[in-house]
């Protein structure tokens, strides 16, 4: 069975959310700020020729920014598209994810799909990575994600809990109430 990195993202959200999107096909509708992200992210090509730091980074230790990079492991059983992954001078490559949110910190959520990016770009590249960056907009936020070998190494035995919940009859139990109030599937997650 195979996850997309958001589907990792859900899953830290809120397990329960994984449950209702795989096994009962209740996809979230798309929210207006994920349209305000994609529009941003469309337009960041055009901006990151503009710009004298590339996501924090030096324009001269910029060797290329690659765009929509897709990413699949048949082995992990992974797969996604990173927004964007700068290739470094020195070899280095760092995953970029834009989002838009309020939000001003790592969340788990978004630290474990960074931890998916980078361990799909290993793969394909067979380079060690061990950063990653979130671009925050609207308040233009960078925030590092530093990856060690033990995230890596959870994120694996990560993907087989998500897959034993998708396999149960049961869906699990919700994380916390804070977060119902800004779930897109708040609505059936209820009535359970």
């Amino acid at each position: 069975m195979e996850f997309s990195v958001w589907e990792v993202y859900q899953y830290f959200y809120c397990p329960r959310k994984l449950y209702f999107i795989r096994k009962l096909g209740l996809y979230p509708p798309e929210r207006k700020k994920m349209e305000l992200g994609q529009r941003q992210h469309e337009r960041e090509p055009g901006r990151s020729k503009r710009r004298r730091t590339v996501f924090g980074f030096p324009e001269e230790e910029v060797a290329a920014i690659l765009h929509d990079v897709p990413l699949e492991d048949k082995e992990l059983g992974l797969f996604g598209k990173a927004d964007l992954v700068l290739r470094l001078k020195n070899g280095e490559l760092v995953p970029v994810e834009v989002k838009y949110s309020d939000f001003t910190y790592v969340s788990r959520a978004w630290r474990k799909q960074m931890t998916a990016y980078v361990l799909l770009l290993e793969r394909k590249f067979g380079a060690a990575i061990r950063r990653a960056v979130i671009y925050v907009l609207p308040a233009r936020c960078l925030l590092s994600v530093w990856v060690s070998p033990e995230d890596k190494r959870q994120l694996v035995r990560d993907l087989e809990r998500m897959r034993r919940v998708v396999e149960s009859d049961s869906p699990p139990r919700p994380v916390s109430v804070e977060r119902c109030g800004y779930c897109e599937v708040v609505k059936y997650c209820r009535r359970l």
